[in-house]
């Protein structure tokens, strides 16, 4: 119970965190733009705010509890976009020499960690403390 919340905790930081930085320090926010501009994102001018929106309201909502799945979801599509998107560049980077190597590769990228760790709160909800368990049982 315990390591459940201390787990959802930690993610829903990082994602609030990072999200916050994002929306609020301009160092970040430029290199963030950077980021979509290089790997083609489209709809950078709606997506340079949205997707740290996401992150910020996600990762607020993960690390409470609160709507847990559907916050889960929003942050599990934006690791996914990472995912395709730049993790191919970093996984060549790193030379693998064989398919077990690879596979060992994209298992070390952090959004496939993330990803997982959100596919179990989509699935598993945020645990018995949180406040989509106060939510419960003040509804009935």
């Amino acid at each position: 119970m315990a390591a459940i919340a201390a787990m959802r905790a930690a993610l829903g930081s990082f994602f609030l965190l990072s999200g916050l930085h994002k929306l609020t320090n301009k160092e970040r926010h430029k290199t963030f733009v950077e980021t979509l501009r290089v790997l083609g994102i489209p709809h950078v001018g709606i997506l340079q705010w949205f997707v740290p929106g996401v992150e910020f309201l996600g990762g607020l909502g993960v690390a409470v509890g609160c709507l847990t799945p559907l916050a889960a979801l929003g942050l599990l599509v934006i690791c996914s976009v990472a995912l395709w998107t730049s993790s191919p560049t970093v996984v060549a980077s790193y030379k693998p020499i064989d398919r077990a190597d690879r596979v060992d590769d994209w298992l070390y990228q952090p959004e496939m960690i993330y990803a997982l760790m959100l596919l179990y709160f989509m699935t598993a909800g945020a645990g018995p403390v949180s406040v989509d368990q106060l939510l419960k049982h003040w509804i009935g």
